[in-house]
């Protein structure tokens, strides 16, 4: 081997994680069965909400929000609407079935996981 500059550089890049995304969509509905609005839904590694306004994404009944991460930990998915109590749903993963949120139902590849109908709260 005359220069290992390569071979080093190849197994220094073997070791950064890739990154990986993870999507998630849902229905939002009122208490009554109409769509919500003025909402917004984030993805985060973290269950606090975000600060930033940029980390969200306006919308209006139903969303589909996708986020990069660079491991399998849990993802949250935080859906705000205006008048009513914030939600959390959290995403994670299992090494051979894939993504998946509250059910048995796991997403491999580039699909988002379903968190089905969502009624929000009154605060």
């Amino acid at each position: 081997m005359s220069n290992p500059v390569p071979l080093i550089l190849g197994l220094a890049l073997g070791a950064v994680q890739a990154d990986f995304s993870v999507s998630a969509k849902a229905k939002v509905i009122t208490p009554d069965h109409r769509p919500a609005e003025r909402c917004a839904v984030a993805m985060t590694a973290s269950k606090a909400p975000p600060r930033k306004a940029s980390w969200w994404t306006a919308f209006r009944g139903h969303f589909a929000d996708w986020q990069l991460t660079s491991s399998y930990q849990p993802m949250y998915v935080h859906i705000r609407c205006q008048g009513w109590r914030p939600v959390v749903r959290t995403l994670f993963y299992r090494p051979g079935r894939g993504w998946s949120g509250d059910s048995a139902t796991f997403i491999l590849g580039p699909k988002p996981v379903d968190l089905g109908t969502i009624t929000l709260q009154p605060r």
